[in-house]
């Protein structure tokens, strides 16, 4: 008889329970229609019925609670049996876990409805290049959780109740590629608590130059969301920036020189702009140069489209760079600017004449800029230059050689001098033993007698013949130039001497004996 009264009671209750909704359906029908949405109805459903399975478990187990005090009180009167206690004791503890679990899956439904309820909206996101020339990105995330859907499904709670529930603990940001690659420093930040309706911003640099990037939120029971965004290009100022990796350079008199620009600007007008150099010698001549199309460029356009440039800075040194520009670090900067900082530009060259813009009033220019430095090399080069290379001597003679010492480079040659090896046995000098300086083009002579040694044979002998200076502390060395001497014997005086009497007598007899017979 107990359990038939617990049946009918806990059917009753369900039955009171139905009637109550229903009756509060009936009332709100006529009233007002249901401006619930699909989700929200369909929240309120699984709620209901979490919570009726919550009523029908609790049933359950006050009815085997009410079964297990019957059971033990006739066990104590000796009628029931221990088996039938100890079941009436494992049915109780069953429908105790089975409420237990009920319960569970109630609070955890309504914790899973709230995080549905629950929402980060990306509010901005913004790419944008500092003054050091860093891309970062600012990104905006603000907590946009539904809270009239929040409070749909907890009625009979307020709504400050209701607001710390649906606020953000610890959640981790990041931003990657599409391969899921981190792409930004720092590689991940923590939010630790994000109420409802706060925003907060986040800014990210770049490690390479992404226009488009996934935002990765990681929350604390580890559920993900990405969301694929396109970044907003801005820029801190209206100009674009200039960068230059290869900002230092040296370059040997009469080549060019080359450097590479990178320009930048984030914004998403169409602008033009002007290109400049300060503080670059008047001797040097300068280009800008667009390296697919080869062509000379003094401005540069930028839009939505074109928001980045390469180009090239050319510069020729000339041949004759004065003296005081050579081996020194010449530090000057180019300009990207507007009209009026172009103008500008103009007016401190006028201001200045040949001295160079002092920085305080570089740094007055509108516009960005980028230091460089260009380091010229001169290089010393010497030739000997020798007209006769070929000589014919008798013996006993000394052999006398002109060279002419050219210095064919672009610095000039100190301690300039020759260095021979002589065949064996002879001697030689010269005059001048040593040249002090030798300017770029300029040539000097020096005179070399040879002697050779006493009994020396007729024969052809070569002398190697190798000039030698310096430029600072660096030695210079032209190429090496043989002389040849051919060395004959000297012919006998007197001998010579009687062969021509001969001769001379022999044609003045001819001379007389013919005018005697002319005569006759």
């Amino acid at each position: 008889m107990r359990r038939v009264s617990l049946l009918v009671l806990i059917i009753l209750q369900f039955g009171v329970q139905l009637l109550a909704v229903d009756r509060l359906n009936a009332q709100q029908s006529p009233v007002a229609k249901d401006l619930r949405t699909k989700e929200q109805r369909l929240y309120d459903i699984q709620l209901r019925q979490a919570q009726l399975n919550v009523d029908k478990r609790d049933l359950e187990m006050e009815t085997k609670r009410s079964d297990f005090i019957a059971i033990q009180n006739l066990y104590e009167q000796k009628i029931e049996t221990v088996e039938r206690l100890n079941k009436a004791r494992r049915d109780l503890m069953l429908a105790e876990r089975q409420y237990n679990e009920a319960k569970y899956q109630l609070d955890r439904t309504r914790l899973e409805f709230l995080r549905d309820a629950t929402h980060i909206t990306i509010r901005q996101a913004r790419k944008y290049r500092t003054l050091d020339g860093r891309r970062q990105v600012d990104i905006v995330l603000q907590n946009s959780s539904q809270l009239m859907q929040a409070m749909s499904l907890n009625p009979d709670r307020a709504e400050a109740e209701i607001r710390p529930l649906l606020e953000v603990q610890n959640m981790r940001v990041a931003l990657e590629n599409s391969g899921g690659t981190l792409i930004a420093e720092p590689y991940e930040q923590v939010v630790a608590a994000l109420a409802l309706g706060d925003s907060v911003q986040l800014t990210f640099r770049l490690l390479d130059d992404y226009d488009d990037v996934v935002v990765a939120m990681t929350y604390v029971d580890e559920s993900e969301e990405n969301h694929y965004i396109i970044l907003r290009r801005e820029s801190t100022q209206d100009v674009p920036t200039i960068n230059s990796v290869q900002f230092s350079q040296e370059g040997d008199l009469n080549t060019r020189v080359r450097y590479d620009l990178i320009l930048e600007r984030l914004a998403e007008d169409e602008k033009t702009f002007r290109l400049a150099l300060i503080n670059l010698p008047r001797e040097i001549t300068p280009s800008f140069v667009d390296p697919g199309t080869n062509a000379s460029l003094t401005q540069v356009k930028f839009s939505d489209d074109v928001t980045r440039q390469q180009l090239n800075l050319e510069l020729q040194i000339p041949e004759k760079l004065s003296r005081k520009f050579v081996d020194q670090t010449i530090e000057f900067y180019v300009f990207i600017t507007d009209t009026a900082g172009f103008a500008r530009i103009g007016e401190l060259h006028r201001q200045n004449g040949s001295n160079l813009i002092p920085l305080e009033e570089i740094n007055t220019i509108p516009g960005n800029k980028e230091r460089f430095e260009l380091i010229p090399r001169g290089r010393g080069a010497l030739e000997s230059i020798i007209a006769n290379r070929y000589q014919e001597i008798r013996t006993g003679e000394e052999v006398l050689v002109r060279i002419d010492l050219l210095n064919t480079g672009t610095l000039e040659v100190e301690r300039a001098h020759l260095v021979l090896t002589p065949p064996l046995d002879w001697t030689w000098s010269s005059d001048p033993d040593t040249i002090d300086r030798i300017l770029p083009g300029e040539k000097e002579p020096i005179n070399i007698t040879l002697t050779p040694p006493e009994g020396i044979g007729v024969s052809e002998y070569d002398v190697r013949i190798e000039a030698v200076g310096y430029e600072g502390p660096e030695r210079i060395e032209a190429q090496e130039k043989d002389i040849t001497i051919r060395v004959e014997e000297r012919a006998d005086v007197i001998r010579n001497a009687l062969i021509i009497g001969a001769v001379i007598a022999l044609v003045i007899g001819v001379a007389v004996g013919s005018i005697k017979v002319s005569r006759r």
